[in-house]
């Protein structure tokens, strides 16, 4: 459900438009069948090691995260992996281990197969076009952006040296535009997620665009050719 006040659109005025600023997880690729393959991999490693203990600190981790992300507080990088540990009764150096193998690492081998259908035409139109290209992440971004054979002109991850707060919180998005040099009505984002993404630019004031399979939103769209992208890949294309 998206945040009361935010802004989203229909027609991207893309006259107007001079950065986009892309989520990655969920937006640049698809989730779905990433988490199916790393499930897979997981639960060979469960029966290998006859231990759930694996599965279930990922598990808690990702549930921190979701908390973190509804209360801020001001040392998350080090506050997710405390909370962690202390539910699963482990170590702080555990959980960063696992967080680092099965998060950061192991996925970046699926990722190729599931870049999301559009986005390589959409980041070259983009350019063609003269706008620039940011990513805000709540995760590391070089190496998956790497993966995935994308080049982006900025990006920064919630955990990066002045940022410290995950999305909905906008620093993220504030430290962009301030190192793009560009404004808010001049910026897009475009995510995967309503009550992070959407809510987070919506606080400064900046229009978004969600990738959802689901529809029925007004600021819905499922591929990077579909209609709200069709101005700037004719502009770039078939001028």
């Amino acid at each position: 459900m998206a945040s009361k006040g935010a802004e989203t659109v229909t027609d991207v005025a893309w006259s107007k438009v001079r950065l986009v600023v892309f989520d990655l997880d969920g937006t640049l690729y698809d989730q779905p069948p990433l988490r199916r393959a790393m499930a897979l991999e997981l639960v060979k490693h469960s029966l290998l090691r006859r231990s759930l203990r694996t599965v279930e600190t990922l598990r808690a981790y990702r549930r921190v995260r979701e908390l973190l992300g509804r209360v801020q507080g001001d040392d998350f990088t080090n506050e997710q992996f405390r909370l962690t540990a202390r539910r699963c009764g482990c170590s702080e150096g555990e959980v960063r281990a696992l967080v680092e193998e099965w998060i950061e690492r192991r996925p970046l081998a699926h990722l190729p197969r599931y870049k999301a259908r559009g986005i390589d035409s959409l980041f070259s139109a983009l350019r063609a076009t003269g706008r620039r290209i940011a990513v805000w992440s709540d995760y590391p971004v070089i190496d998956k952006l790497a993966a995935l054979g994308l080049k982006a002109d900025h990006v920064i991850w919630s955990g990066d040296q002045g940022v410290g707060r995950l999305k909905p919180d906008p620093t993220g998005l504030l430290a962009l535009l301030e190192e793009a040099g560009i404004t808010a009505e001049e910026t897009l984002v475009i995510g995967d997620r309503m009550d992070r993404d959407a809510a987070g630019a919506a606080a400064i004031g900046v229009p978004a665009l969600i990738r959802s399979a689901h529809g029925g939103g007004k600021a819905i769209f499922r591929r990077f050719d579909d209609p709200p992208f069709a101005p700037i890949l004719a502009e770039a294309f078939h001028a």
